[in-house]
């Protein structure tokens, strides 16, 4: 049996950029990991942009994909943008059932936000 890749969560902050690119499985086992990144992520000044990184995560369950529409809000909420990049095919179809591109500026490439 296989392994699940291990779940991690780097970020990086560019000026007033800031990415978090998650790895592995997003589900309610690891949410509150990320929930906590989300909310240091939150409280740093001087943010104009997060970038939310999913082309390395292998799996999204509803918890995950709520952990990420709060903060979009909440960020949204302080002034802050939020993109998301786009994930592998399975989990790009979580976001197209919801039909969360109507909500979520959602990008291929983190380049595209350059400029």
């Amino acid at each position: 049996m296989t392994r699940p890749p291990e779940f991690r969560i780097l970020t990086h902050r560019s000026g007033s950029t800031v990415e978090i690119a998650i790895h592995g499985e997003l589900d309610l086992a690891t949410t509150a990991r990320l929930d906590a990144e989300f909310a240091r992520v939150g409280a740093l000044d001087g943010l104009e942009l997060a970038v939310v990184d999913l082309r390395n995560l292998a799996f999204l369950d509803s918890t995950g994909l709520e952990a990420i529409l709060k903060f979009e809000s909440a960020a949204r909420a302080a002034g802050v943008s939020v993109a998301v990049v786009r994930g592998p095919r399975a989990v790009e179809r979580l976001f197209a059932v919801m039909q969360l591109d109507r909500r979520l500026r959602i990008v291929d490439d983190p380049a595209e936000l350059a400029g």
